[in-house]
C-alpha cells in the first residue's frame, strides 16, 4: 500500500541579526505559518548549526536563538528551516549574511554560551538569558524563571575558555516590561574554572533599577560566570533574569588554555576539588552514586567528555528516587568507562542506571549486578500435582522464596511471579511457565491454576524431586534504562540479573548496542538472567542496531524491537471523525499522518491525517486510555471498534533497525528474535539456540492489552541460524504466535488474522534445525521472498502444539501445516531455492547372535531379532516388519525368535508422530541349525 505524501511544512521568514559577538550570534525570524512546528534549524550551506525545541507539548516555541564556536572577523550565511512533529521539515528560509565581530573591542562573549541554572520551566529556560533580547517573543516575556522555591538561585553560562570581564549588565525582570518590583534585589557575580568552586567578582544588595551596569578590574580570567541570587524581590520565589551579559576586557590577552578532557574518578575527585574524597574501589560499605554525581555535574559543567574509575567493585547503596538507584540526565559528547568493573546495586526490583535524554553518550566496561536479587532457585522435594503445590528447600546462598510474598515494585503494580524447571541445567520439556502466587510458606510454593494447557496437573506431574526450580519476580525497573535521546552506545556491558528487561531503550534513534551481554553470573550456579527480555528497543525510532553481542537465560524474549499502536478506534461519529483511546501514552499531534488496520479481519483500511482534536492537543494528559476525538483530512472507510491506528512515519517505526551477528539462547519464555511493527530492518547473521518459543519472530499482534504493534514491512531475515527452537521447555503460546521456529505472523483475539498486513518481507539463506514445529511459516504477508533456507529435522514435538482452534477441516489444515518444512500463506510470495530434510526415525536393529555362527555364514542356532525405533524426536508411534520384501506388514511388539531353517529377508521401518516414515531397512541372513544331538 502506498504512503500518502506528507503535508508539506511552510518556512520561516524574515531572518534577521538580533545581536553579534567575536563568536556567536543570536538571530530571530518570522514563525512558519504551518501548524504543529515543533522545532527550527539554522543551517549554514548544508550543515545544521543550532536548533531550538519546543520543551513541551503546551510550551511555545521561541523565533529567536544564539549560538557561539563561531570565529571572529569572519562572514557567514544562515537560514533556518521549520520542522513539524511529524518529522517533516520545511525548505529553508532565504539565507542572512552576518560578519562577526573582530574582538578588538569589547563585546558580549556571554551571548549563545551554554545556560544551565538551578530549574528552569519548559517557557523560560536558562539560553534565553543569553539570547541577546528582551523583546516578547512568541508570546513570551523573554527571560530565564527559576522555580518558585525558597532560597538561593543561579543562572551560570559557559563561554568555552577563561576570558577575562570587566563589564557586567543585567537586565532584570522589569526591563522586559514586567513589574519593577519584580527586579532581582541582592545577588552576587560570580567567576569559576570548574564550576565545584566560585569567586565573587561584585556583590549588589537592595537593587531597584531594572537594569544593573557593573565595571569591575579584572584580576582573573574565567570560563564560567554566573550571577548567584540570594533575594529575587518579588512577591514569589522565583528569580528573573531577561538578560545576563559578560563584556570582554581586550586590553587583556585571554591566557593560554588546555581544557581537561578525561576525569579519573578514583584518582582527581579530590585534586580537581569536585569531591571531598576519590572514589575508591572494593569498599562494600561507601556508596558510589554521590562520587559519580559529583563527577557528572563536573563534566556537565566543563564538558569533560570522558570519566573513567580504577578496575574493581562498587556498590551503590542508596537511591536518587524511589525507583532508581542513578541517574544521567541530558548527558552530551560524554564517555563513562567502568573498566571493566563490577558495580552491585542494592535493591534488585529497582532501576540500577537510568539515562534520561542524553546525546552522543557511551556507557562502555561495565559489569551490573544486585546485591539482592530478583529471583531465588529451589530444590524440589515433593509434588502434589492435583493440589497444585511443590514442596522444596531453598539453595544454598539464594533466598527463601517467602521475601516474594509482598511485592517489592515501587510502581504499585502486582507483578508476576514465574517459575520454570529445570533437571540438570536444562528446561524439563513437559513444563511451560509456571506462575506462583504471593502466598510461599518455609518449605511450600503455590502454582496458579491459570488455565493455559501447558501448566496442568499432568505438566506438573513430570516435575521430580531434586529438579531445580528458578523463581523469579517480575515486577519494578529495568536494569539499564535509556529513555528519550539519540546516537548514543553502550558497548562492552555485562547484566546478570533483572527485574524486568535488562537493557531497555524507549524511544531511541541512532543508538549501538555492541558487544553487551545478558546472562546469569559466571561460578553464581544462577540458571537464569533477566526476568523478562534481554535487550528490548521499544516504540522505537530509526537507526538502533544491536551487534555482536550475547543473551542468554532471559524470562522473556531474547533481543526485541517494537513499534506499536498509537490508539484504538472506539467509535467512528463521521465520515472523518474517529473516537479513539489512547495506547500506553503515545501521542498524535496535529498533521501525523496515521494509518488503519481493521481489528477483526487485519486488514490495513487507508491512511489519513491529523487536523483537528478534541480536547486541543494542549489540552490532552497523554495517559493511557485516554479518549480522543480525532478529525482527518479525508473521509474514512468504516472502522469497527478494536481497529489499530499507528504512525506511518518510517522513523518512528523503527526504520534502519538492525540485528547482526549476536548469539541468543536458552529464552525460557518467548522468542529469540523480535521484530514487532518495524520498517526496513535487517535481522542478519544471528544463531539463536534453545528458544521456548520462535527463534525469529517477525508480527503484528493485538492479543495483549500491554502490547499491540502495527505491522511489518522491508524486513530482512538473511544469514541467520536457528538451533532447538520449541525445546526449551515446554512452548507457552497457541500455535497462532509460535508456528515455526522461523516466524512471520499476524493474529487477532479470534486467531490467525485473515488479512494480509505485513509487505515486502525477504527470508533468505538461513539454517534452521531440530525445530520443534515447522521451520519457516510466513503469512499475513503483501509481497515476500522466501529463498535459500535449509530446514533440517522439524515438527520434533507436535505433542506439544497448543490452540489449534477452528472447524474440522481447518484443524486438519492446522495440523498438516504443523508437519510441513516450510509454510507460505501470502497473497504475493516468492518460494525457491529451499531445502527441506524432515526428522526420519531411526530404527535399529539387535540380533542374537550378533554375528553368523555357522558354516558358510549361516546361523547354526535359532535368532532373535530386536527392534528399537530409537529415543529421538519426534516420537515414533509405530514400528512395522516384513519378511516377504515388504507385501505384507505386521507390527512389532516385542522380539520376534526364528528356529527353522531357510533363508530369510527381514524388512522394517517406523513412523513418527509427524507422520514420517523412514525408508525401510532389510537385511537378509540363512539358518542352518545344527541337529539335534541323540540320547
Amino acid at each position: 500500500m502506498a504512503f500518502a505524501d506528507p503535508p508539506i511544512v511552510a518556512a520561516p521568514t524574515n531572518v534577521t541579526l538580533v545581536a553579534k559577538s567575536d563568536t556567536a550570534v543570536s538571530l530571530s525570524w518570522t514563525a512558519s505559518t504551518s501548524s504543529d512546528i515543533m522545532s527550527y534549524e539554522i543551517v549554514s550551506g548544508t550543515t545544521v548549526v543550532a536548533a531550538v525545541y519546543r520543551l513541551s507539548a503546551t510550551s511555545s516555541l521561541p523565533t529567536v536563538y544564539a549560538f557561539s564556536g563561531l570565529s571572529p572577523a569572519t562572514t557567514y550565511s544562515f537560514a533556518v528551516a521549520a520542522r513539524s512533529a511529524a518529522g517533516s521539515a520545511s525548505a529553508p528560509s532565504a539565507a542572512l549574511t552576518v560578519m562577526t565581530e573582530s574582538g578588538g573591542a569589547s563585546v558580549n562573549i556571554a551571548l549563545g554560551g551554554v545556560a544551565t541554572a538551578d530549574y528552569q520551566d519548559f517557557d523560560r529556560p536558562a539560553w534565553k538569558a543569553v539570547d541577546g533580547t528582551t523583546a516578547v517573543v512568541s508570546g513570551v516575556r523573554n527571560l530565564w524563571q527559576s522555580a518558585n522555591v525558597t532560597g538561593a538561585h543561579w543562572l551560570q553560562v559557559d563561554i568555552g575558555k577563561p576570558r577575562y570581564a570587566k563589564r557586567f549588565v543585567v537586565r532584570h525582570m522589569g526591563a522586559t516590561g514586567g513589574p519593577v518590583s519584580d527586579s532581582t534585589r541582592d545577588f552576587k557575580i560570580q567567576g569559576s574554572n570548574s564550576t565545584m568552586a566560585w569567586d565573587d567578582l561584585l556583590t549588589v544588595t537592595g537593587n531597584t533599577y531594572n537594569v544593573t551596569d557593573h565595571t569591575v578590574t579584572p584580576t582573573a580570567a574565567y570560563r564560567f560566570y554566573r550571577i548567584y541570587i540570594t533575594n529575587p524581590g518579588n512577591t514569589d520565589d522565583r528569580a528573573r533574569i531577561s538578560e545576563l551579559e559578560v563584556y570582554s576586557d581586550p586590553s587583556l590577552a585571554d591566557p593560554p588554555y588546555t581544557p581537561i578532557d578525561e576525569v579519573n574518578l578514583s584518582q582527581d575527585l579530590v585534586s580537581l576539588g569536585i569531591y571531598s574524597a576519590n572514589m575508591t574501589p572494593n569498599q562494600p560499605t561507601i556508596d558510589a552514586r554521590p562520587y559519580i554525581e559529583a563527577a557528572l555535574q563536573y563534566a556537565k559543567g566543563v564538558g569533560i567528555h570522558k570519566l573513567t574509575v580504577d578496575q574493581g567493585d562498587y556498590y551503590f547503596l542508596s537511591q536518587v528516587a524511589s525507583d532508581r538507584h542513578l541517574e544521567i540526565v541530558g548527558a552530551k559528547d560524554l564517555t563513562i568507562d567502568f573498566a571493566d568493573s563490577n558495580l552491585y546495586f542494592a535493591n534488585g526490583h529497582l532501576i540500577a542506571i537510568l539515562l534520561t535524554n542524553c546525546e552522543r553518550m557511551t556507557l562502555t566496561r561495565l559489569k551490573v549486578d544486585y546485591l539482592q536479587l530478583p529471583s531465588t532457585q529451589l530444590v524440589v522435594s515433593s509434588v502434589n500435582a492435583s493440589a497444585r503445590t511443590i514442596q522444596y528447600t531453598t539453595m544454598s546462598g539464594f533466598q527463601s522464596p517467602v521475601a516474594f510474598n509482598a511485592s517489592s515494585t515501587p510502581y504499585g503494580d502486582p507483578g508476576a511471579l514465574r517459575v520454570f524447571v529445570f533437571r540438570g541445567g536444562e528446561r524439563v520439556q513437559e513444563v511451560g511457565r509456571l506462575q506462583a502466587s504471593r502466598n510461599a510458606t518455609i518449605d511450600t510454593i503455590n502454582i496458579i491454576n491459570d488455565d493455559k494447557p501447558w501448566t496442568q496437573e499432568s505438566n506438573l506431574a513430570a516435575i521430580q524431586p531434586g529438579d531445580t526450580l528458578v523463581y523469579t519476580d517480575r515486577s519494578g525497573g529495568h536494569t539499564i534504562k535509556m529513555n528519550g535521546g539519540q546516537g548514543n552506545t553502550i558497548s562492552y556491558a555485562e547484566v546478570y540479573a533483572s527485574p524486568v528487561f535488562a537493557f531497555l531503550f524507549h524511544k531511541q534513534f541512532n543508538t549501538t548496542v555492541d558487544h553487551v551481554s545478558v546472562k546469569p553470573r559466571p561460578g553464581s550456579g544462577r540458571l537464569m538472567s533477566s526476568n523478562a527480555d534481554g535487550i528490548h528497543f521499544g516504540n522505537v525510532r530509526q537507526n538502533n542496531v544491536v551487534q555482536n553481542s550475547f543473551v542468554q537465560g532471559t524470562g522473556d524474549d531474547g533481543i526485541a524491537f517494537n513499534s506499536t499502536w498509537l490508539a484504538t478506534v472506539t467509535g467512528q461519529t463521521a465520515s472523518r471523525t474517529l473516537t479513539v483511546q489512547r495506547f500506553i501514552n503515545e501521542k498524535f499531534p496535529v498533521g501525523t499522518e496515521v494509518e488503519f488496520m481493521d481489528g477483526a479481519t487485519g486488514e490495513l483500511k487507508g491512511t489519513a491525517v491529523v487536523t483537528e482534536m478534541s480536547p486541543p492537543y494542549g489540552s490532552q494528559t497523554f495517559l493511557a486510555n485516554e479518549n480522543v476525538t480525532v478529525t482527518f483530512d479525508r473521509d474514512m472507510p468504516t472502522l469497527s471498534a478494536g481497529s489499530g491506528m499507528y504512525v506511518t512515519n518510517p522513523n518512528e517505526r523503527g526504520y534502519g533497525s538492525r540485528v547482526l551477528n549476536n548469539h541468543i539462547e536458552q529464552t525460557n519464555l518467548a522468542r529469540g528474535i523480535l521484530f514487532a511493527g518495524i520498517m526496513n530492518g535487517e535481522i542478519r547473521g544471528n544463531t539463536i539456540k534453545k528458544t521456548n518459543m520462535s527463534g525469529i519472530n517477525v508480527n503484528q499482534e493485538y492479543l495483549l492489552s500491554t502490547f499491540k504493534a502495527a505491522p511489518a514491512n522491508g524486513i530482512t531475515i538473511e544469514d541467520n541460524t536457528i538451533e532447538q527452537a520449541f525445546l526449551w521447555g515446554a512452548p507457552a503460546s497457541e500455535i497462532v504466535n509460535s508456528g515455526a521456529a522461523l516466524l512471520v505472523n499476524s493474529y487477532t483475539p479470534s486467531g490467525w488474522s485473515p488479512g494480509m498486513p505485513h509487505q515486502n518481507i525477504a527470508i533468505r539463506g538461513n539454517t534452521i534445525t531440530d525445530s520443534g514445529r515447522s521451520g519457516i511459516r510466513m503469512e499475513n504477508t503483501d509481497g515476500g521472498e522466501v529463498s535459500g533456507n535449509t530446514v533440517l529435522r522439524h515438527t520434533l514435538l507436535p505433542e506439544q502444539v497448543y490452540g489449534v482452534r477452528g472447524t474440522a477441516d481447518e484443524i486438519a489444515t492446522q495440523w498438516e501445516e504443523i508437519r510441513s518444512g516450510i509454510v507460505i500463506k501470502t497473497s504475493d510470495a516468492e518460494a525457491f531455492g529451499n531445502t527441506v530434510t524432515p526428522a526420519y526415525p531411526l530404527t535399529t536393529l539387535l540380533a542374537s547372535p550378533a554375528a553368523p555362527d555357522g558354516p558358510g555364514g549361516s546361523y547354526k542356532s535359532p535368532v532373535t531379532l530386536q527392534l528399537t525405533p530409537g529415543s529421538q524426536r519426534p516420537t515414533v508411534t509405530s514400528t512395522v516388519y516384513s519378511f516377504d520384501g515388504g507385501t505384507k506388514w505386521s507390527a512389532y511388539s516385542g522380539p520376534i525368535v526364528l528356529a527353522l531353517d531357510g533363508d530369510y529377508s527381514f524388512s522394517y521401518r517406523s513412523t513418527n508422530i509427524a507422520g514420517v516414515t523412514e525408508t525401510a531397512h532389510t537385511t537378509a541372513f540363512r539358518l542352518e541349525l545344527d541337529p539335534p544331538v541323540g540320547p
